[in-house]
This record gives C-alpha cells, structure tokens and sequence, in this order.
C-alpha cells in the first residue's frame, strides 16, 4: 500500500513539472511578465477549471498587456489578484478619506469665522448697549449673511457625508470581494481547503464541543481528466452538477469544501463513525448516479465513481491531524482495484475497507 502511494504521489509530481513547464511555454510566447499572478491565471486558463476565464484569454490577442490581464484576473476573482483589488480598494478608501478631510476642514473654517463675527457683535454690543439702528442693522445683515453661507456649508458637508458613506459601503463590498478568492474554489463557488482549516479549527477549539465530529475526503474518479477528453466546457458542467449535489447532501449546519482537482471534503457534525460511512455511501451512489452530456454524442453519457476517506475528530485534534487521518484513509481507499470508503484507524491496515457495488440498493 505504501508502495501504491508513493506511486501515485510520483506520477502527480511528474505531472506537476510538465504543467508548469507548459505555463512558461505559454506565457513566453504570449509575451506575459513572470509575475507569480500572471502564472496562476495561464494556468488556471490552461487547466480548464475555468473554461470563460480561458475564452477571454484568447480573446486579448496574440499580446496582452498587462492591465488587461490584470482585469481578468480580478474579474475571475483568482487568489494571486487577490492583493492587487485590496490594494485598489485601499487607494480608494485612502482618497475617500482625503477628499471628506478636506471637506471637514472647509466647514470648520466656515463654522470659525461665524463665530468669529458673532464673538465681535457681542463685543460691540456689551461695549456700546445704545449703538444706532442703523449701525445694528449693519452688523444684524453680516451676521445673517455668515450664518446663510454656514447653513450652506453645513448642508454641503451633510451631502459630503452621505456621498462617503455610500462609497464606503461599496469598498467595503470591495474589500469583501478582494477577500474572497482566499476562501472560495473560482470554479465551483464552494470554499476551499484554506476555508475548510478555519471551520475545523473555529470547530475543534469550541469550548464545551461534545458531539461527535466527523471529516469525509472524498475523490470523484473520473473528474480529473474530463477537461482533456471532453474539453472545458464538459468539466464546467461536470463541477457544477457536482457542487449542486454536494451542497443537498449535507445538513445546513455541515460544510463542504472543494481541496483538489478531484478532491472534495465534508465536515460533519453531531454523527458518530457509522452515520459518517452511511453518509459517505449515499454521496458515492449519488455520484454515480450523475450523467453528463458529452459534446456531439447524443446518446453517450461521463460517468463517475468516488473513493472516501473518514476521519473521527480525536481529543486535542489539531486540522492537520484531521485532515492528514482523512487523506491517509482516502488514499488506501484507492489503492484498491475499485473506489472505496475506508475509515481511519492507527494501523491503515485495510480491514476496514468497505466496497460498494456501483449498483448496491
């Protein structure tokens, strides 16, 4: 079994050289700068995953620039561009901010030199009671004139406000959107493994936590090499009938996440060992039960299969810990002849491998 493994860990090793070589290929020949976002977003276009993002590449020509490259990028919500929209939001906010200073400061000289001329009125009159009319209507009109040009102002700096709030909610939005590629799979809209490590540890660190938690790997076989035989936008569909059954297949207060090509993850609360096997064997028959079109074949179907790994949180469980067991028993699952759904124990020794017909009630 260990020698299956290595095997295998191998071969994606090899696979993994021969994709970023093609990447370079790809953008030395475009003529696109070795930035490290530039090569995420060749390789997510080149990978298939994101079939629009590799139509509006082609789309710019023989030579994209840049900014053009950039706004894919930020319009696929790619992890590496992340920086770059929270670096827009943040100039942005950073000249909102200046823009309503100034706006402030502006006002309160208004507001000064009201006070100013009302300070000289009470002076004059606590210095001279029986001043003229006419002298006091001279005074009366300038005071009324400041106070006209303050309402103004105020009214002014009012607007002002709720200008900068508005635009305040929109980077915020904009932050959040800068935010997201960090948690989220571009391709499917499911979180990802980085999210899934912050709902386990939120999980395994809860104080009082007494139920029962359970982690399911699970891979699709078939997914990963859909996109070379059946194109790009076969996967999409692919993925998306996939994220769909898998958002049904758990309770609401359960989480799912997409952790590789293939690989999906399901974090499952309050169920002991044998409910986490029970709800490992309805997602494999559901899986098995999805047909997807192919193009140019009316009558010819993709199917797929799914091997699953179950892992039982154990006291004082880190992430890692609970994501390695899970990973490990996945991958004994599919040393096998056939996909299966193996639970972890200490010595992975196989006995508990459970088999499932692909036609089992």
């Amino acid at each position: 079994m260990t020698g299956q493994v290595a095997a295998n860990i191998g071969r994606s090793q090899t696979k993994s050289a021969a994709i970023i070589l093609k990447v370079a290929q790809s953008m030395s020949q475009l003529g696109i700068a070795a930035l490290p976002r530039n090569y995420e977003l060749v390789y997510e276009a080149l990978s298939g995953r994101l079939p629009q993002l590799s139509r509006d590449l082609v789309a710019l020509g023989p030579t994209p620039q840049q900014d053009a490259l950039d706004e894919l990028g930020l319009k696929h919500h790619l992890v590496a561009h992340g920086a770059l929209a929270a670096d827009r939001a943040r100039a942005a906010a950073q000249e909102a901010l200046s823009e309503l200073a100034l706006q402030l400061r502006h006002s309160l000289a208004q507001k000064h030199a009201f006070r100013s001329q009302l300070d000289r009125f009470k002076d004059r009159l606590a210095a001279d009671p029986v001043a003229g009319l006419s002298e006091f209507a001279d005074d009366a009109a300038r005071l009324r004139d400041a106070a006209g040009l303050l309402m103004n102002e105020e009214q002014a700096f009012q607007t002002a406000l709720q200008a900068s709030a508005e635009r305040f909610a929109a980077l915020e939005g904009a932050f959040a959107e800068s935010r997201k590629p960090l948690t989220r799979d571009p391709a499917t809209g499911l979180p990802n493994r980085l999210a899934l490590t912050a709902r386990l540890k939120t999980l395994l660190e809860a104080e009082g936590k007494s139920e029962p938690v359970a982690l399911l790997v699970v891979s699709v076989e078939g997914l990963r090499g859909i996109a070379e035989q059946h194109g790009a936008v076969t996967a999409e569909k692919a993925l998306g009938k996939l994220s769909t059954l898998f958002r049904k297949s758990i309770k609401k207060s359960d989480f799912v996440a997409r952790v590789g090509g293939q690989e999906f993850a399901f974090l499952c609360s309050d169920v002991t060992e044998e409910n986490a096997e029970a709800i490992a064997q309805r997602i494999r028959q559901s899986v098995e039960a999805l047909r997807v079109a192919l193009p140019g074949r009316a009558f010819t179907t993709e199917t797929f299969s799914l091997s699953a790994g179950i892992a039982t949180a154990q006291p004082m469980a880190t992430p890692a810990d609970f994501m390695q067991q899970a990973e490990l028993a996945l991958a004994a699952a599919r040393t096998g002849s056939r996909s299966g759904i193996l639970a972890y124990t200490a010595e992975l020794g196989g006995k508990r491998v459970k088999i499932y017909s692909p036609h089992a009630a």
